[in-house]
């Protein structure tokens, strides 16, 4: 589980982070390497504040310092063709990605990209695309947000509560299934999530990323609007990864396709990955539970390289050395069950 892997890392890190990466990349036969990030930024970002912290440019560059020492970066196209063969590539090779598709990516991640000579892909929400609507997660973050600096406004919400101990934070309990519940809240907080929208554009817009196109970037779907999959009926997990790639490789004019999943593949069924491959909807997909391997050929682990409190050294050390633990009880590999 990915809570007893970041707590792993967490009290291995410092340790594991002075032995020579070389001697673990070795020792776990792993030659490809999947970091991935949401945004990078040293201003604050209130609707992911919240949420989970994000890394600041200058941890951000000596992430990818440490990445080029030790890996070469490859870009889609050539992870393309490593994952028809289901091969490692000859030599220690690493593709970077970002989910959600913040403009952060635009304005601070492709310039430090294009300097260092770092292909990468980012992989969209198609209802955020010209910030057209906002994740509920990012809504939640917003309200706390609110919240924190006017305390008072606790008192216009405390029904919502349940009866629990009123606490901003208790908005996080949301989940996708009621998230028009978020809309009430605001409404009750005078808070309008359509002037977050228009005036601090949070998204990517398809302008900026035809022009990341054109510089050698690449992009994927994250579905329409970023449930998540596991408490969704199949065909429902079906439309939101099938009506979201068509949407970014009509208007983008994109001739691959890669999925990555919202929040995680926990759960996913082998029928899931049959459908999408037997009908064409994706060729890969991406999940993020850190360095494994994965019972279905054309899904691939990512290690999540945003715990600021570490480097990316002692993130990456900690990952291939909690992969060389698992391989003699066999669970470096993730098996599927038929259906959800």
């Amino acid at each position: 589980m990915a809570g007893f892997r970041d707590k792993f890392i967490q009290s291995v890190s410092k340790v594991v982070g002075i032995i020579p990466t070389i001697l673990l990349q070795k020792a776990s036969n792993q030659h490809l390497i999947l970091p991935f990030y949401h945004a990078i930024s040293d201003e604050e970002m209130p609707h992911i504040k919240h949420l989970y912290t994000v890394k600041g440019v200058k941890a951000f560059v000596n992430d990818l310092d440490f990445l080029l020492k030790y890996y070469t970066p490859i870009d889609y196209n050539e992870f393309q063709e490593l994952s028809h063969t289901h091969k490692q590539p000859y030599k220690p090779s690493f593709l970077l990605s970002f989910d959600d598709g913040l403009k952060e990516f635009h304005d601070v991640i492709a310039p430090i990209l294009l300097q260092k000579g770092i292909p990468a892909i980012c992989f969209l929400n198609s209802n955020f695309i010209d910030n057209k609507d906002l994740f509920y997660r990012y809504k939640s973050s917003l309200l706390i947000d609110k919240i924190k600096k006017e305390p008072d406004l606790i008192n216009r919400i405390h029904r919502f509560f349940n009866g629990s101990q009123e606490n901003a934070e208790n908005i996080l309990s949301v989940r996708y299934q009621n998230k028009e519940l978020l809309n009430e809240l605001a409404n009750l907080l005078d808070y309008s999530f359509n002037d977050f929208l228009s005036k601090q554009t949070p998204y990517l817009t398809s302008e900026q990323i035809r022009s990341l196109i054109k510089q050698g970037f690449y992009f994927g779907s994250h579905s329409i609007d970023h449930p998540e999959y596991q408490y969704l009926k199949l065909k429902e997990q079906i439309r939101q990864t099938k009506e979201s790639m068509q949407y970014i490789c009509t208007n983008f004019s994109i001739d691959y396709k890669a999925f990555s999943f919202p929040f995680t593949d926990y759960n996913i069924s082998k029928e899931f990955f049959y459908q999408i491959n037997v009908n064409g909807i994706a060729e890969n997909t991406f999940g993020c539970a850190g360095q494994k391997r994965d019972m279905v050929l054309t899904n691939f682990q990512r290690i999540p390289f945003e715990m600021t409190s570490l480097s990316g050294k002692q993130i990456l050390n900690s990952e291939l050395l909690y992969y060389l633990l698992k391989i003699p009880f066999g669970k470096n590999i993730i098996s599927r069950n038929d259906r959800n």
